[in-house]
């Protein structure tokens, strides 16, 4: 993939709803955590896992620029 077919990506539609559903998790998930924090500890390794996870994608970025094979 080299650079222009990255940002075509991350500026497609489908991309973008995505992205935003992501955004959307993540604030769900914060606030699940405010309320219950602490209640019960293994679950809140899971959400915050999962917000670390989902912000990884919201914040991929184009690394190098290699054609794909």
């Amino acid at each position: 993939m080299n650079a222009k077919d990255f940002y075509d990506w991350k500026r497609h539609p489908v991309t973008q709803v995505v992205m935003s559903q992501l955004a959307g998790r993540v604030n769900e998930l914060k606030e699940i955590l405010s309320y219950n924090a602490g209640n019960q500890p293994l679950s809140d390794r899971e959400v915050v896992g999962a917000i670390k996870a989902y912000n990884d994608m919201l914040e991929i970025q184009f690394e190098g620029d290699e054609e794909s094979k």
